[in-house]
């Protein structure tokens, strides 16, 4: 016996039984999204190395740590996407989409990949959905992201998800804060995380939202970026607060709060859910006004936000929310004899073509069993073809459940049938 394969560690596959979860969020989403403006964007699951270094940010962990990257076959380093931003900034540069009307939203889904440890809820390769506006600076902008996530995850079924806010201002804001929480950490060094240690040196905001207890308590006492925001910066930030306060969102100001990308400028929010642990985070987003320059475009302002799908469903399942179930089969074409598995698949392609979902298994098997497999498979409906009923021209049309049964002609089985499943 040769090796048995499997699949990549943290890259699992999802299963025929687990399909109907990711479909019921992505459908939810693609639905709210269409309502909102949203146009989908399909990026390419691979950019050029450069593209996630200069907009992600080069000490941060998902650079120095998480990104898969390699050399193709003519020596470019090109990195599988690791989110979705950058790329999609990058499609808005080359695409030559400032030109279109502004501000430009557009909606994204798919997989990533991040090396990291694999656990419930952050896998190696995940599922992320999520919206992109760019070309607008308006505080209207950031909240109406926020309300948008938060129907997303009310449509859903989730009813605990709670949201925290902070700013982080402009790039002239964090140099003031930049240099008072260096000073500040710098004083309690010997406090910090040995990871945190060296994130002080390299990206000192990123000590901010340290899992690491000692850190934690360290950081409790830090200086707060609020406190060090322009004029300006504070009008943006109080503005999407009042947004909020007018739709009656709730939410908690978390002066802590940076997230783990380098392109936030200014609003950033994150969505928890009740799980416990680092993975309670479903989701979160801010704004990022510097990017598109930063990846060779014009000065532009943009915000949007990232949901994990996966994380999303354990929510679902830890609140207990019943996924639908669509059934896109809903006739077992059942056969009986060489004559009628000719009649049976004949009748199935003319009920697919009609719409109808169908199966059946037209060489094999007696009633008995074609009809057990219906009712394993949840049909509600068989057609039950034999001998006498090619003779007959009509088929059997038996319920599932009630077991009752008619006798309906040839002719009149795909108009009765899609009758049926419009009522």
């Amino acid at each position: 016996m040769g090796k048995q394969f499997q699949h990549v560690r943290g890259m699992p596959d999802i299963l025929p039984e687990q399909q109907a979860a990711f479909r019921y969020v992505l459908d939810t989403f693609r639905k709210l999204a269409d309502a909102s403006g949203y146009e989908k964007i399909d990026l390419p699951l691979v950019e050029d190395k450069g593209v996630f270094v200069r907009g992600v940010g080069t000490d941060t962990d998902i650079v120095d740590k998480e990104m898969y990257v390699f050399e193709d076959r003519s020596g470019n380093e090109i990195a599988l996407r690791p989110e979705p931003t950058a790329g999609v900034v990058r499609a808005y540069i080359e695409h030559g989409m400032a030109s279109r009307p502004q501000p430009v939203r557009l909606q994204v889904e798919g997989p990533m990949f991040r090396y990291d440890r694999p656990q419930a809820g952050r896998q190696r390769q995940f599922n992320q959905i999520g919206v992109e506006v760019i070309g607008d600076a308006s505080p209207s902008v950031d909240a109406q992201l926020i309300t948008l996530a938060l129907r997303i995850y009310r449509m859903l079924g989730l009813r605990n998800v709670s949201l925290q806010l902070n700013s982080l201002g402009d790039k002239e804001d964090r140099k003031a804060y930049h240099k008072a929480l260096v000073e500040y950490l710098n004083e309690h060094k010997k406090d910090l995380g040995e990871v945190d240690q060296g994130r002080l040196e390299t990206n000192p905001l990123r000590v901010l939202d340290s899992k690491d207890p000692s850190t934690k308590c360290v950081v409790a006492g830090a200086p707060q970026i609020l406190n060090y925001l322009s004029e300006e910066s504070k009008a943006h930030f109080n503005a999407v607060i009042e947004y909020l306060d007018k739709v009656g969102v709730e939410y908690v100001l978390n002066p802590q709060l940076v997230r783990g990308l380098d392109y936030y400028t200014h609003t950033v929010f994150e969505f928890y859910g009740e799980r416990e642990g680092a993975q309670s985070s479903l989701g979160g987003g801010g704004r990022y006004n510097d990017l598109v320059k930063e990846l060779g475009g014009t000065q532009t302002p943009a915000a949007g936000f990232g949901i994990g799908v996966e994380r999303v469903i354990l929510e679902l399942k830890e609140e207990g929310v019943e996924i639908p179930e669509k059934q896109p089969v809903h006739v077992y074409v059942a056969s009986l004899g060489e004559p009628a598995r000719l009649v049976a698949f004949d009748m199935i392609e003319k009920l697919l073509d009609a719409g109808v979902g169908a199966v059946g298994s037209v060489d094999k098997d007696g009633i008995g069993p074609q009809l057990e497999r219906a009712n394993k498979l949840g049909l509600p409906y068989a057609l039950i073809i034999g001998q006498k009923e090619v003779q007959d021209e009509t088929v059997i049309l038996r319920d599932m459940k009630s077991g009752a049964q008619e006798m309906i002609p040839f002719k009149s089985v795909v108009k009765e049938l899609q009758h049926r499943f419009k009522s």
